[in-house]
């Protein structure tokens, strides 16, 4: 099923759970610096004062953007979970759509679309309105993960299928951001997950998005399993 599958986004997003989950073994078993790290630095460097979360999910890079630089944080997501959680963090958060944001022109100098567009239907549109929300001199930061994220996790339990590739992602994200923006850097980033044990990895497959079904199929292992966690970080200026 595509990512950008409204029932399966409505769904997945309906409770933290699996996400909370997803993230909290990457994070616990991730060496070196971390993807929300990269976006966060990415963020810190341009010192906003009116930032814009798009698709908060649990609000925590926009309550870490909120107290560690000193921005009002609002923050939006289709999800009543994700905004009552959000809320709870101290974000101005709204249910709202990224293909039509409640918001005047030049209303922030930063938004976070963090690992969120390749979810939204129309992307030409929800891109658009990111670029309609900033400032002149305002800065869009889109983190996505890429389409061979961990493929050596999928390679280990034997999946052939290729996934539908995604709509918003590191072969393509320039391009569609370079509609709306004058100037679009690109920031690969790879880092590693070391999973200790069976167990770990198993947890770990029940908690993604499309291929939960595949936690039963995970091989035993004897040893550390390494893999490589590969995203990117856009950073686009100008918006047109």
């Amino acid at each position: 099923m595509k990512l950008d599958n409204p029932v399966l986004v409505q769904w997945e997003y309906a409770s933290e759970e699996r996400l909370a989950n997803r993230n909290a073994v990457l994070r616990s078993l991730s060496v070196g610096p971390s993807p929300e790290d990269a976006a966060y630095d990415a963020i810190a460097e341009r010192r906003c004062q009116r930032m814009l979360d798009v698709g908060c999910g649990l609000g925590e890079i926009g309550e870490r953007c909120q107290r560690e630089l000193n921005a009002h944080v609002a923050a939006i997501d289709i999800s009543p979970r994700m905004v009552e959680l959000a809320k709870a963090r101290g974000l101005d958060a709204q249910i709202a759509d990224a293909e039509r944001m409640p918001f005047n022109d030049n209303s922030f100098d930063c938004v976070f679309a963090g690992w969120v567009l390749y979810h939204v239907p129309d992307l030409d549109r929800a891109v658009a309105e990111c670029a309609r929300v900033l400032t002149p001199e305002g800065t869009l930061i889109a983190a996505s993960v890429c389409n061979d994220n961990i493929d050596e996790v999928w390679r280990l339990i034997g999946v052939t299928d290729k996934r539908e590739p995604l709509k918003f992602t590191r072969e393509n994200g320039a391009a569609v951001l370079s509609k709306h923006f004058g100037e679009v850097e690109q920031r690969d980033f790879e880092g590693e997950v070391v999973f200790p044990d069976t167990e770990s990895l198993r947890t770990f497959v029940a908690s993604t998005i499309d291929r939960a079904h595949l936690a039963p199929q995970v091989p035993e292992i004897t040893e550390p399993f390494h893999a490589i966690t590969r995203h990117v970080v856009f950073v686009a200026r100008q918006p047109k």
